[in-house]
């Protein structure tokens, strides 16, 4: 067996994981090509990737647009929430998140996380309600699913919209049920990170198919039809190769989704007798693990950035996801605030991610695993 000392200089330099596209992804995309039609107006294969999206999640409708912020400016537009409304989001998330709030004109108020599952509680939420709340956007961070049924409620006692950013979260299951046809509307990125790809792309998916149908409105310049324009709208259309590329991408999904599962499970078994917070599973959650993120001990917080600098020197590609409540952002200065998010602001002292794509061997997830082990080590001593 080789010792993790040995493993210490194992990893090759420049580690670079990659959307896992075989032959299939190449052909589907060539045949477009060959075709001629490229465009979700001229091709039927958009809407193919819808229908076949819509099925997997259990939505009735799904909506193809060309990135995950994309789909979330859409879906806000459809809803008609724009200047005064107020949008509650978590403070633990992307910036994808939240600027097509402040897109829309809308104020984002930053609501607090579970300390487990680092998605927002529906506890704090409520909190944060006032006659200006039009939405509540909770977000899968990570892959782990928000839990839903409080914030449902929440937002059913307040008459609200409850709007789930699912970005993270393909193939990722509440109460047994795929996220996506569980709230008003969800939203998916397709971005070359992300558990499917399509390089770029987003997908909206709803059970309203008024809803749905503004929605393609939307991403299509705001035409009804030729030559009406109803409302203002984008160039927000998915194009015919990233649909290809969906399409297959879709087919391979849960197997990518079981081998993200077996890496963290291989850096859950690498880490568990060291004194940090590993990921956890709520009883309600099945987690795709979009990323592997665990929290370092409270007296290591104010070495936390010395430890991911560790880790790099070692070739484990490590990263802060995400190193400050998104309300501190200069951007959110004068706009909002302040903010008592007192649960976001400890796991971003201490958070520490680890990657899981699909296309990582398991010997790299072992080595990764073991080389964190020693370095973490050394600084638990």
């Amino acid at each position: 067996m080789t010792k993790r000392s040995e493993l210490r200089t194992s990893l090759p330099e420049d580690l670079y994981f990659y959307p896992t596209f075989g032959e299939e992804e190449v052909e589907a995309v060539s045949a477009v090509i060959r075709s001629g039609r490229t465009t979700q107006l001229s091709s039927s294969v958009v809407r193919e990737f819808e229908e076949a999206f819509a099925g997997y999640v259990g939505a009735k409708e799904a909506i193809a647009v060309n990135s995950g912020t994309a789909a979330l400016h859409t879906l806000l537009i459809a809803c008609g929430i724009g200047p005064d409304d107020e949008v509650i989001v978590p403070a633990f998330t992307f910036i994808g998140t939240v600027g097509p709030v402040l897109q829309q004109g809308a104020r984002p108020v930053f609501a607090d996380i579970d300390p487990d599952s680092y998605c927002m509680t529906a506890e704090d939420t409520a909190q944060k309600i006032t006659s200006w709340t039009k939405a509540i956007m909770p977000v899968d961070i990570f892959g782990h699913p928000a839990d839903l049924d409080p914030l449902r409620d929440v937002a059913r006692e307040h008459g609200v919209l409850l709007l789930e950013d699912a970005c993270q979260a393909h193939g990722a299951r509440y109460k047994g049920a795929r996220v996506g046809g569980l709230t008003d509307a969800a939203c998916y990125s397709f971005q070359e990170s992300k558990n499917m790809s399509t390089a770029e792309g987003g997908m909206i998916t709803t059970n309203d198919p008024e809803l749905a149908e503004r929605c393609r409105e939307i991403r299509h310049q705001g035409e009804k039809e030729w030559g009406l324009i109803e409302s203002l709208g984008y160039n927000y259309r998915m194009t015919a190769m990233q649909a290809a590329l969906g399409i297959v991408q879709l087919g391979k999904l849960d197997k990518a989704n079981d081998t993200r599962r077996q890496i963290a499970n291989i850096y859950t078994n690498a880490l568990k007798g060291l004194d940090l917070q590993l990921p956890k599973e709520k009883s309600y959650a099945w987690s795709v693990f979009h990323v592997y993120s665990f929290l370092v001990p409270k007296q290591l917080a104010s070495r936390r950035d010395d430890i991911v600098q560790a880790l790099k020197a070692q070739r484990v590609p490590a990263k802060i996801d995400y190193p400050w409540p998104l309300y501190t952002s200069p951007l959110f200065k004068d706009r909002s605030g302040p903010f008592d998010c007192p649960v976001t602001e400890d796991v971003c002292s201490r958070v520490i991610s680890l990657p899981t794509y699909q296309s990582m061997s398991m010997d790299i997830a072992e080595k990764i695993g073991a080389v964190t082990h020693d370095v973490l080590a050394e600084f638990l001593k």
